[in-house]
């Protein structure tokens, strides 16, 4: 019997070790920075050898730290020369930092639909949002799994245009050899608590290969003000903000650094043996992975396909929400991670902007715009059908190992086919009488 209908839960609490993975000379690294931070000034030397160790790791020269991903990501709009009115090319199913960082500069999102195999931005539909407007392209390493870099560099370089790199949810992963944030242009990541890179709090990270664009992203990190190793002025060239990220979490994100590669390796494995587990599984569709690249499982999205098991009667929604309540009830964290895409959302649908409709009706963007859902069918199918594993709760990094992926499979064979009957029972209750 299903748990949510009475039955024994088959996940006892306990069983899949949370996320971060904290070890002692995590610890260490925080106490030390915590030592060395008085008297205060600015930068700490932890912070340089975060930002030091990231360049090293990623071969970009210039690299910031800053307190979030979306800091990082707003600094990487700027320092990429958009100005208000200009066009950033976004992909519709994203968290919304990857299209807010364009309106920070007062420019326009215009989104692009997905690729239904990687769920990443389709390159086959970039070029028809291109307009004369078009100044940059930010391509996010969804889910873990870096986006086609060679096919968006060949459209970016075709079109004079800048290729930034969202990569906040696949740190460790690879395309083609080339490690995540180094892929565009230049590049911003988070390093919230849940990443697989984390700072245990929040922090981000930005990176080019251009010495010029590093001094406009340091400027917006900094009040706008020029670049350390001189005697600040308090000279404010241009507008700017506090991105400055704090010392303890640069300690802990420096540590978590040193072991990225095992990690990485750690959750490639552990989401192929999932994958493989689930293997003929019907009513869900596990994540693809192109051989050019690697994943890293920041979420492992399963896309729910209730016509394999008979449903075609019954909306999606209501057997992906049976299958969710199920799936926890057992002591598998699953849920709905983005229900929509991001031009759906209220601040797309109403453009009241940061007031009165600006950026939108400021005077320097092009007029008509406006963000109609039902033009990116891609992004809204996933997010109807997707569920999502992954982060703190039903992690993927160590120690978990394929011991722990297997018992992720269990927990989804026993609610999909040993209890199939009380799966499709449960889904009929959502529906609702109406159906």
């Amino acid at each position: 019997m299903l748990a949510v209908d009475g039955g024994a839960p088959l996940l006892s609490p306990g069983e899949a070790a949370p996320w971060p993975h904290i070890t002692d000379a995590d610890r260490k690294a925080v106490l030390d920075a915590m030592d060395g931070a008085a008297p205060w000034h600015w930068p700490m030397r932890t912070v340089g050898d975060l930002e030091a160790a990231w360049a090293e790791y990623t071969g970009m020269p210039h690299v910031l730290a800053a307190n979030s991903g979306t800091a990082a990501l707003h600094m990487a709009i700027a320092a990429a020369g958009v100005e208000p009115g200009d066009e950033v090319l976004v992909p519709a199913d994203t968290f919304l930092a990857s299209a807010s960082c364009v309106l920070q500069a007062n420019a326009i999102p215009v989104f692009v639909d997905t690729d239904p195999t990687t769920f990443n931005i389709d390159p086959a539909r970039i070029e028809e949002r291109i307009t004369d407007r078009t100044r940059a392209v930010v391509a996010v390493d969804l889910n873990g799994l870096p986006a086609d870099y060679d096919a968006l560099r060949a459209i970016t370089d075709r079109h004079g245009l800048v290729l930034i790199e969202d990569a906040s949810q696949a740190h460790g992963a690879e395309y083609k050899g080339r490690p995540v944030g180094s892929l565009g242009t230049l590049s911003g990541a988070s390093l919230n608590g849940s990443k697989t890179l984390s700072a245990l709090g929040e922090g981000g990270l930005f990176a080019t290969r251009d010495e010029e664009q590093h001094r406009l992203a340091r400027r917006v990190l900094m009040f706008g003000e020029e670049l350390p190793g001189q005697s600040r002025d308090y000279n404010a060239r241009i507008m700017g903000w506090n991105y400055r990220i704090d010392v303890l979490a640069a300690a802990f994100a420096r540590s978590q650094l040193t072991r990225l590669p095992r990690m990485s390796r750690v959750r490639q494995a552990n989401g192929a043996a999932l994958t493989r587990a689930l293997a003929g599984v019907p009513g869900i569709r596990t994540p693809a992975v192109p051989e050019d690249r690697t994943h890293v499982y920041f979420f492992y999205p399963l896309l729910v396909v209730p016509e394999e098991l008979g449903l075609d009667g019954l909306p999606v929604a209501a057997f992906r929400d049976a299958l969710a309540r199920a799936v926890n009830a057992e002591g598998l964290h699953i849920t709905r991670w983005q229900p929509q895409p991001v031009p759906g959302q209220t601040l797309f649908q109403e453009l009241r902007g940061y007031g009165r409709g600006c950026p939108w009706s400021c005077g320097h963007a092009r007029p008509g715009h406006h963000y109609d859902p039902a033009q990116y069918p891609v992004s809204e199918e996933v997010c109807l059908r997707r569920l999502v594993l992954g982060q703190s709760l039903s992690p993927f990094g160590p120690p978990n190992d394929a011991t722990t992926m297997h018992r992720y499979a269990e927990v989804l064979y026993k609610v999909l086919v040993e209890e199939r009957d009380g799966l499709v029972a449960l889904t009929r209750r959502t529906a609702g009488p109406a159906h």
